[in-house]
């Protein structure tokens, strides 16, 4: 015989009831976590970058400060010193002569310098659509000076444009978004600046600026 009385049998299944309404709130609830965190993660994804290329300059690291479509950089940023757009004499590429620039959008700059000694390389300027990386006047390199060429032009956006084709090809870009870029140079060799257009993911920018501090850095330790 059963030693539970028949209110003691009811509360258990009120009880239970209880339970049964608990857990399925519970999971309920869990499923709602799960699929928030799931956005969440997504976004992340989206928004996060990764610097590309792990260089020796410890100043070319980036922070997560947003601005519009992309977050600047890190290191102090000088903002009294753009320097006037340089007027392209010679070209060592030949890319579209088609650069989209526009010139109402806020402008940012970039201080590349030399990690060891702070020696200040470039104010380099850029906007969602372009960067300008114009050498300061005591900075004399030349386009033949290594590794300019067989590694900043050839392998770093060389390669960006190729990947670009490949987007292109697979219907991801259009013909007008593939990166391009443009060599300034004088005469004798001397580099006054880099343009480069449509440089897109923010990883890219971020790449862009780390290899040519060390491409400059390598060039000055050359020329020295």
């Amino acid at each position: 015989m059963s030693s539970f009385s028949e209110d003691d049998i009811r509360r258990a299944a009120e009880v239970r009831e209880w339970l049964v309404k608990e857990v399925t709130n519970k999971k309920e609830e869990l499923d709602k976590l799960r699929n928030t965190l799931l956005i969440i993660d997504s976004l992340l994804k989206k928004t996060s970058f990764i610097s590309a290329l792990n260089l020796e300059s410890p100043g070319s690291n980036l922070n997560n400060k947003s601005t519009q479509q992309y977050q600047p950089l890190q290191e102090e940023e000088e903002e009294d010193t753009i320097q006037q757009k340089p007027k392209i004499n010679s070209v060592i590429k030949s890319p579209s002569d088609e650069y989209r620039k526009d010139d109402i959008q806020d402008v940012e700059i970039r201080a590349l310098k030399r990690a060891k000694d702070n020696l200040l390389i470039s104010n380099a300027e850029y906007t969602p659509t372009y960067v300008r990386i114009t050498l300061v006047d005591d900075i004399n390199l030349n386009i033949n000076t290594p590794p300019f060429k067989t590694f900043f032009l050839n392998r770093i956006l060389d390669g960006m444009k190729m990947k670009d084709r490949e987007k292109v090809q697979k219907g991801e870009l259009i013909e007008s978004e593939i990166i391009d870029y443009k060599v300034d140079s004088e005469e004798n060799g001397k580099i006054n600046s880099v343009m480069i257009s449509n440089y897109g993911e923010r990883e890219r920018l971020n790449e862009i600026f780390n290899t040519a501090t060390w491409v400059f850095t390598r060039m000055l330790e050359k020329g020295n």
